[in-house]
């Protein structure tokens, strides 16, 4: 039996419909496949993050400094409440040497860092308060600033933004008062 012209037409515009539809979906597939690996290298470099969502890494927090790790924007070195433990869980995740100590400090006792601005060269342009993501920063325009300590992070965010370039990151001396008393809470050894 021959078939009419316009049901012939029907047939090869439906398979044409069919094959379309067959590589959209084979293309999607890949590209969830692709993202659910992105997605469980994340979270896996986030369980094995403390979770003290310090920020001293440079990023807002744990899952922030993960998805920059799965990314390959930065070295898994970063994580100063982790410690070398971490250190080499991260790269064991990421199938890559751990890198090396710079400055060999005892990662356990090291105070945090702290942004500290130069009164001599501030001139209160108040671009670092309106960067700080935790509000530290303290001064009215066009007088000093001051950051408070106790509020900052040490994200860097006011450093890279300082027109004077009086601002500068510091490490707190080690004392009583700025010591981590909650360092119990923090999981040093990396997660499994």
């Amino acid at each position: 039996m021959i078939l009419e012209s316009s049901s012939l037409n029907f047939i090869l515009a439906f398979a044409a419909v069919l094959l379309v539809c067959g590589v959209i979906l084979s293309y999607l597939s890949k590209n969830a496949q692709q993202t659910n690996t992105e997605d469980d290298l994340v979270a896996k470099l986030n369980a094995a993050l403390p979770g003290a969502q310090c920020a001293q890494c440079g990023y807002p927090g744990c899952e922030a400094y993960a998805k920059a790790l799965a990314h390959g924007e930065v070295t898994c070195n970063k994580c100063i409440p982790g410690g070398p433990d971490t250190i080499e869980a991260l790269a064991s995740i990421l199938g890559i040497e751990p890198p090396q100590d710079e400055d060999g400090d005892d990662y356990l006792f090291m105070p945090r860092t702290v942004a500290f601005i130069h009164k001599s060269p501030c001139t209160g342009c108040s671009r670092c308060a309106r960067v700080c993501p935790v509000d530290a920063i303290n001064g009215a325009i066009r007088q000093t600033h001051s950051v408070d300590p106790e509020l900052c992070t040490g994200c860097g965010e006011c450093v890279k933004t300082c027109p004077e370039e009086c601002i500068e990151m510091i490490k707190l001396e080690p004392t009583p008062a700025n010591f981590n008393w909650d360092i119990k809470s923090i999981r040093i050894t990396g997660g499994k």
